[in-house]
C-alpha cells in the first residue's frame, strides 16, 4: 500500500539569558599608564561566582530539531504502514510534543491531538520519538511540537464520518466512566477517535490529551469504549471522534 505524509512544524521555544555589565574606572592624568584590560568571568575558578540563569523551559535550535524530527520520519511512516495493514482505511493528522531534558534526551512525550483512530500506531510514534536524540536546550529543559498528516494511497475507500450522538446509547452511558478518567490523571481534556466496523464494534480507538498528564489516561478511555457495542453504521466503517471532559 502507499503511504503518503505531510508534516507541519510548531516549534515552542523561550530563551532566558544572563547579562553581565561591568564598571569602568576613571583615570588619572596626566598621562595614564595603559590599563590592562578586565578580567572576564570564569566558571573554572574557585570561590567565584559565575551569574546564571536557568528557567523551566530554555530554548532550542529550530533547524537543529526539525532535523530530528527528519530523522524520525522513516520510522513513522513505518509505524502508520504497520497500522494501516490492519486498518486499510487509516488516516488522520497527529499532533506531538516532546518534553527535551538538558542532556538531549526526551524526557516524556504526548500526543497532544490526534484524529488517527489508533493508539497502537500512535504508541508506536511515541516510542520512536522517545528515542530519538535531540539538540540540547540552553537554560532549562525544552519543548518541540510537530504535526504530521497520515493519508491512504490507492482508491481505498475513508471510512464514513460520524457525529458522536450517531454512536447510540451506549456511548451515552459510557460518558460518565470516561469523566472519571480524565479526572484521576489531573488533565484538562481528553479526545478519543474511534473506527466502528459495520456490527458496531470498535476496530481501533485512538487518544489525545491536552497535556501531558493525560498519558495517564489513555488505557482507562481505551478499557471504557472497546468492550461497547454502538449502532452500526451500515455497509462500510464510520469514524467519529468525541471530547471527554
Amino acid at each position: 500500500m502507499r503511504r503518503e505524509q505531510g508534516s507541519r512544524v510548531a516549534w515552542l521555544v523561550w530563551l532566558a539569558g544572563s547579562l553581565i555589565t561591568a564598571g569602568a574606572g576613571c583615570a588619572a592624568a596626566p598621562p595614564p599608564p595603559a590599563a590592562e584590560p578586565a578580567a572576564e568571568p570564569s566558571d573554572r575558578g574557585h570561590g567565584r561566582a559565575t551569574p546564571s540563569v536557568e528557567s523551566e523551559i530554555g530554548a532550542l535550535d529550530e533547524l537543529k530539531v526539525k532535523q530530528a524530527f527528519q530523522r524520525s520520519s522513516d520510522q513513522l511512516s513505518a509505524c502508520y504502514g504497520k497500522g494501516s495493514q490492519r486498518l486499510p482505511y487509516l488516516s488522520g493528522d497527529v499532533r506531538f510534543v516532546i518534553r527535551i531534558s538538558k542532556d538531549g534526551s526526551a524526557r516524556w512525550a504526548y500526543v497532544k491531538d490526534s484524529s488517527l483512530g489508533d493508539r497502537e500506531t500512535e504508541a508506536c510514534m511515541l516510542a520512536v520519538l522517545k528515542g530519538a536524540t535531540w539538540p540540547r536546550p540552553l537554560g532549562g529543559e525544552g519543548l518541540a511540537e510537530n504535526s504530521f498528516s497520515f493519508e491512504p494511497g490507492g482508491d481505498e475507500r475513508p471510512p464514513v464520518a460520524w457525529k458522536p450522538e450517531q454512536l447510540g446509547s451506549s456511548y451515552k452511558n459510557a460518558r460518565g466512566a470516561l469523566a472519571l478518567c480524565r479526572k484521576s490523571s489531573g488533565t484538562k481534556g481528553l479526545k478519543a477517535t474511534l473506527y466502528v466496523e459495520t456490527d458496531g464494534k470498535p476496530a481501533a480507538i485512538g487518544v489525545s490529551s491536552a497535556d501531558e498528564r493525560g498519558e495517564a489516561a489513555v488505557a482507562c478511555v481505551i478499557a471504557a469504549l472497546h468492550g461497547l457495542k454502538f449502532n452500526s453504521p451500515g455497509s462500510y466503517a464510520s469514524k467519529v471522534s468525541v471530547t471527554i471532559e
